[in-house]
């Protein structure tokens, strides 16, 4: 049986590599991204990372491309939190036992939905609850945008350059010091922050 296996996995291997050097490798990146932030639920972070060690000199244009489905998938979200929250989005936070998480998120948008926002983004946060609780909040669609654009690049963009670094090993990395990469995400919003404030 194990023998099977091992003939048919450099196989497998050269199918991706295949795909990798494809014309479809960035659109196929959008829609990861995409799925990612509207209807999957699971960290997709291994797979990321062996797309971008697929393209490790251009791990940061992947890391644009999953951005850049990533939005597109929370705006997705977003309308479906402000025009069906009730019909379509309350019966899913229901199932998935999300209800209290989901109220504590709408009142926090309330009342400082910017920041709030960039935390949902860069932490382990259910990102679909905040984006559908936003919606549902009715959250400036601009500001929106910047606030999950800027923090999701942070963790698209940290990952393309461990890539870039280390190759596989940023998987390794990620997990072992992803305290000090939540700290500089938010010394990096800190900063953000403190020159709109100031000098906007």
């Amino acid at each position: 049986m194990s023998a099977k296996t091992d003939d048919q996995s450099p196989s497998l291997r050269g199918r991706i590599k295949s795909w990798a050097k494809g014309p479809l490798f960035y659109p196929i990146a959008v829609l990861i991204g995409f799925l990612e932030g509207s209807f999957v639920l699971v960290p997709m972070e291994p797979v990321y990372i062996q797309m971008m060690v697929m393209r490790r000199k251009q791990a940061w244009l992947v890391a644009l491309a999953l951005l850049l489905g990533n939005v597109l998938g929370g705006l997705v979200i977003y309308w479906l939190g402000a025009l069906l929250a009730d019909d379509l989005l309350q019966p899913m936070i229901s199932f998935f036992g999300a209800q209290e998480t989901y109220d504590a998120t709408l009142e926090k948008l309330k009342n400082n939905g910017f920041t709030t926002l960039f935390m949902i983004g860069v932490t382990p946060f259910p990102f679909q609850i905040g984006v559908a609780a936003a919606g549902a909040a009715g959250f400036s669609v601009l500001l929106f945008t910047v606030a999950v654009t800027a923090s999701r690049s942070i963790r698209f963009l940290v990952i393309a350059l461990l890539v870039m670094i280390v190759g596989q090993r940023a998987e390794d990395l990620l997990k072992k010091y992803d305290v000090e990469i939540f700290v500089g995400g938010l010394l990096l919003f800190a900063g953000f922050a403190t020159y709109l404030v100031f000098f906007s």
